[in-house]
């Protein structure tokens, strides 16, 4: 049975990856220890593409959605979230909070950066908000994941 992935499909915790190319040729891509891959499979879309490379470029230096969707080229935030959600198959809010979420385990997991530093990287308004995102998203406090290493 062949699997068929939309415009964007994001794997995670992903021990090792084979990437067979339209030449012949095959990679092989391990995260090797205690680590795991983040794999994202992106359909080869022009229009895709370009979406995709705005919104990892900008998505964390914006603060609101109608400057995300400025920044990426969009006059139009309602516009802009209709294609994210056509490519992406998530809402931009839903997206980035994930995308905050993984960040915030990999910092917790793989540094030893305090809970504030951390906090502050991620843009978080005080620790309190940190701490109440880290538990609602992952059932876990700050520490729990940090020990869970």
């Amino acid at each position: 049975m062949k699997e068929t992935t939309k415009a964007s499909s994001v794997y995670a915790n992903i021990s090792s990856c084979t990437l067979s190319f339209v030449d012949g040729k095959k990679v092989n891509i391990s995260g090797g220890g205690k680590k795991s891959l983040i794999v994202s499979v992106l359909l080869n879309e022009s229009d895709f593409i370009s979406l995709n490379e705005a919104v990892m470029k900008h998505y964390k230096s914006a603060e609101t959605l109608p400057e995300l969707a400025k920044l990426c080229g969009y006059s139009c935030a309602k516009t802009f979230s209709r294609h994210f959600i056509k490519h992406f198959n998530e809402t931009p809010k839903q997206w980035i909070l994930n995308m905050k979420q993984e960040e915030m385990i990999m910092l917790l997991k793989e540094t030893t950066y305090s809970y504030e530093r951390i906090s502050s990287m991620l843009r978080f308004k005080n620790l309190s908000h940190f701490n109440n995102f880290c538990k609602k998203r992952t059932g876990l406090t700050p520490k729990e994941i940090r020990g869970s290493v």
